[in-house]
């Protein structure tokens, strides 16, 4: 009998023993090419961590480039030579044009050089030069992901930030539309990796195009970092930093839900994360899809990206939707989430709005600990579902929506940005429509600014928001005047603005400054009317966009917010994750 339970424990062990990923597969500068049954002169098989010996063929060893993952350059295969659940671990590709060195390892993905009459055609999963991209990545499992995954993907980060010198890069160019291709795929893990494009000569929207338009077959230029599809599920994007494609850095719907932790979108040349995938009418996202997004920064979007970039702000050229481009850092469509939680989410400079636009519906809103800053339209923007619920609390706001029109410090010149519309849709720092049945807490933030309306609220449905309760509860608004943020417009921010009369808000605890009409007509109890002394806080009068820069959000001794809120439910810290006192301090910052 103890014999027959020993063989049963050794099948037990053997079975929870099994591997958590399949195959894994090697790229390296320093690997060969690959073998396979149309290509019996390949040099490895891809799948030891080890270079190539020079001599022979099918060996165990790396292979020297990216693209053989997919491609074996017999000119008929068309699929990933790996299985959904394996593992690719990338340190790196041969050389070829356009590195930024002849010793860059960065993996090209796109063809080599111009036209067709190259070796290497490396196109294969796409339709001509301007299509080439690679097939949709194998999916994985619940229990085994795939996984892509940069060399220091173990050590790719120091607490809540990535180190950037540890990503492993992959560029697409000469007019490629995909970089990464994810449509469709399920349980996949991208990790370590710079996703970008070596082009800082041509753009793609404009009219005319800025700095010029891309020659697609001339220009070694991409289109976009990565592509999603309203089947794409269950996929980590952590360690990744996406930036300078001439249209979007993600582009597409999703499936299910998606976990970014430590991403930045930065500089693409139409949006960050564009939504609408272009279809008629475009394809919704799945039901039960979310996004959970930890420490993503989305910067700059709408701008071109200079390459090499040796400056701060890389933008060689800024657009937006009133001349030709767009500029949105999340950019839905006519569709519904069922949650999206940002924790240290940036949206910053962006040439349209913040976050996430008028036209995805959230069931389930959580931001948290997060800040929007210098957009050229709302800071904050978005739409509910009826019994839905929302949560913004410790987020920090400045309302500068005309900041990209004067020289930004560290860009390449004082002349990169062409826009036309900018402070849109009268600039209002916030722009939410809410819903039936639904529940907005709005708590801890510190908002401060110029725009001509701090929160615009309005309803789906006409007269249908009376069972909404807006809660506005130890919150620091601080109005700026700015005389040229609209012609003739003398006035500093409003505070609420109510576009449906079903609309009704409870406030308390908050602090009013600078704001237009006299504090005692402003809405709530337990009100303070008086200057909440940041520091460095400059002149109620922004004679300089420059002023509200690097804004200091800390609050000196002696402010009239300090201890003067009321205990928050779940908000035990402040936007520094300093431990919040009973009571706690108005606004997002704890002295």
């Amino acid at each position: 009998m103890r014999m027959r339970y020993k063989a049963l424990w050794m099948v037990l062990m053997l079975t929870v023993s099994l591997p958590l990923f399949g195959t894994t597969w090697y790229i390296r500068p320093d690997g060969g090419t690959r073998y396979s049954a149309q290509v019996p002169t390949g040099q490895c098989d891809g799948k030891a961590d080890v270079a190539y010996s020079k001599k022979g063929v099918n060996e165990h060893c790396a292979f020297n480039d990216f693209r053989f993952m997919w491609d074996d350059q017999s000119y008929g295969s068309n699929a990933w030579v790996m299985a959904g659940g394996d593992t690719v671990i990338i340190r790196g590709c041969a050389a070829n044009s356009n590195q930024a060195t002849p010793s860059d390892p960065a993996c090209r993905i796109g063809w080599d050089a111009i036209w067709a009459g190259q070796s290497k055609f490396w196109c294969l999963g796409g339709s001509g030069y301007a299509g080439c991209f690679n097939p949709p990545i194998p999916s994985g499992t619940a229990t085994r992901h795939t996984r892509i995954l940069g060399q220091n993907y173990a050590n790719c980060a120091a607490g809540n930030a990535t180190n950037h010198s540890a990503l492993t890069q992959i560029f697409g160019g000469f007019g490629v539309g995909i970089t990464l291709n994810l449509a469709g795929t399920r349980y996949v893990d991208v990790q370590c990796l710079e996703i970008t494009e070596h082009n800082g000569k041509c753009g793609w929207f404009g009219a005319p195009a800025r700095p010029k338009g891309c020659f697609p077959g001339k220009d070694d230029y991409a289109q976009v970092g990565i592509r999603t599809s309203n089947k794409t599920s269950n996929l980590l994007l952590q360690d990744v930093s996406i930036h300078g494609f001439v249209a979007r850095g993600i582009w597409g719907p999703i499936g299910g839900p998606i976990t970014m932790n430590r991403v930045q979108v930065n500089f693409n040349g139409f949006a960050g994360w564009d939504f609408d995938d272009q279809a008629s009418p475009p394809t919704p996202d799945a039901p039960g899809s979310s996004i959970t997004a930890n420490y993503v920064t989305m910067e700059g979007n709408g701008c071109s990206e200079e390459y090499p970039i040796v400056h701060a702000f890389p933008a060689m050229s800024c657009l937006d939707s009133g001349t030709g481009g767009f500029g949105d850092s999340w950019s839905g469509q006519d569709s519904e989430l069922d949650s999206f939680t940002c924790n240290h989410c940036a949206q910053l400079y962006n040439t349209k709005d913040g976050f996430i636009g008028p036209h995805t519906q959230i069931k389930n809103l959580l931001i948290e600990n997060s800040e929007s800053i210098g957009n050229g339209g709302q800071q904050w923007k978005w739409v509910t579902t009826p019994n839905s619920t929302t949560v913004f609390v410790n987020n920090l706001t400045i309302g500068n929506c005309s900041r990209l029109t004067a020289p930004i410090p560290g860009a390449p010149n004082s002349n990169y940005a062409n826009l036309g519309a900018i402070c849109r849709a009268a600039g209002d720092i916030f722009s939410f429509s809410g819903a039936a049945n639904s529940t907005v807490l709005i708590a801890n933030n510190t908002t401060v600014g110029y725009s001509a309306t701090m929160f615009d609220l309005s309803c789906q449905s006409k007269n249908a928001c009376g069972s909404t309760k807006y809660i506005f509860r130890n919150n620091i608004m601080l109005g700026f005047l700015n005389p040229k943020y609209s012609a003739g417009d003398a006035n500093v921010p409003g505070l609420y603005y109510l576009s449906d009369p079903s609309d009704s808000i409870t406030a308390d605890h908050n602090l009013y400054y600078n704001l237009r009409g006299s504090c005692g007509s402003l809405k709530g109890t337990d009100t303070i009317c008086d200057d909440p002394l940041f520091v460095n806080e400059p002149a109620k009068t922004i004679k300089a966009e420059s002023e509200l820069d690097n804004f200091n959000f800390q609050l000196r001794k002696g402010s009239p917010a300090i201890g003067h809120g009321i205990a928050i439910s779940g908000v035990t810290t402040d936007y520094y994750g300093h431990t919040r006192p009973n009571p706690p301090t108005i606004g997002a910052s704890e002295p």
